[in-house]
């Protein structure tokens, strides 16, 4: 049975004021499967937006090249582009994107997403999700 970090997203999501907080794990196949989501009151479900492969699109290929953080204040006019549904789907204007790493490899991604609105993200902000993404990676290494 996977891990559950819907109380990890969940208090990620109440700690940095978040619309969305998803982790996407690598599959058997390599697919980047949407394994936990928690939303804002009021926030639509990415599972009812157009399904795509996050792997196919810059942003994902970002995480996977630098194994850094990607820190999006402004989506729509960053230089790494995310899925065009993001944004028109989903509103998506600004977010942060962490790989999750196990055994020396990147086998997923924490997502922290901001609707209708560009942030400028706080130092605070961003130890947050590292600390979030610190607490899932530990237990995908149990």
């Amino acid at each position: 049975m996977a891990p559950d970090h819907a109380a990890d997203c969940r208090r990620l999501l109440s700690d940095v004021d978040a619309s969305r907080v998803t982790v996407r794990l690598v599959d058997a196949t390599g697919f980047p499967e949407l394994v936990t989501e928690e939303c804002a009151a009021g926030v639509r479900s990415m599972r009812t937006s157009t399904r795509i492969n996050p792997a196919d699109f810059p942003t994902y290929r970002h995480l996977v090249e630098t194994g850094e953080l990607l820190i999006q204040s402004d989506t729509r006019t960053h230089p790494i582009r995310p899925p065009q549904s993001l944004i028109n789907e989903l509103r998506v204007y600004a977010q942060i994107l962490a790989p999750i790493r196990h055994g020396g490899r990147i086998v997923g991604t924490l997502s922290v997403h901001f609707q209708d609105r560009p942030r400028q993200f706080s130092a605070s902000d961003i130890a947050t999700v590292r600390s979030c993404r610190e607490r899932i990676e530990a237990t995908l290494a149990d």
